[in-house]
């Protein structure tokens, strides 16, 4: 009974979301890699916007490759649906994706993706658009938008410290770093 009563209290924490495993960013080129060779120090990928394949160091490419993530992944990263970011998109307030087809070309029903580069300028191009009724002082509001704290931890590059209350909700206790 009490084991069942902490599994539903967990169920409202935000866990993190996980990129691509096998669509990376090297240089804003969408690649998919295709062999990871520890003890040779090297990776083989095929550069999708490219069409051709290439070798790299696996330590330069730890450095230089950016994380993948699908335009559905970076929608519940943003708390947006894939209908949200599409809207965005056709009015110019963010980018496109890079489709992985030739030339970073998209289709519908081929995979688009978002680099974490890119999730984190549509977080702050997202936060300047306004919601609701206009204010008589021309200010943007606009809640739903998480900070970039928030994002890393939903990325998986942050530790977010949750803390009980007294009903049994789980709720995030930011901790400032201190350098």
């Amino acid at each position: 009974m009490a084991a069942r009563k902490r599994k539903d209290a967990f169920e409202d924490v935000q866990w993190t979301v996980k990129p691509s495993r096998n669509y990376f960013f090297v240089n804003k080129k969408l690649v998919r890699v295709i062999v990871k060779n520890r003890g040779q120090n090297i990776v083989i990928f095929y550069n999708v916007t490219d069409c051709k394949n290439q070798t790299m160091l696996l330590s330069d490419f730890k450095k230089h490759g950016k994380r993948a993530y699908s335009v559905q992944d970076t929608g519940k990263l943003l708390n947006k649906t894939g209908r949200h970011l599409r809207w965005y998109v056709k009015h110019g307030i963010i980018d496109p994706p890079t489709g992985a087809l030739p030339d970073g070309e998209r289709r519908y029903q081929v995979r688009a993706y978002y680099s974490e580069d890119d999730v984190f300028s549509i977080r702050e191009a997202i936060s300047k658009v306004h919601q609701g009724r206009p204010r008589k002082d021309g200010r943007v509001t606009n809640n739903s938008v998480l900070t970039e704290q928030e994002l890393r931890a939903r990325m998986g590059d942050a530790l977010v410290l949750y803390t009980r209350t007294k009903n049994g909700d789980f709720i995030p206790v930011w901790a400032e770093e201190a350098y």
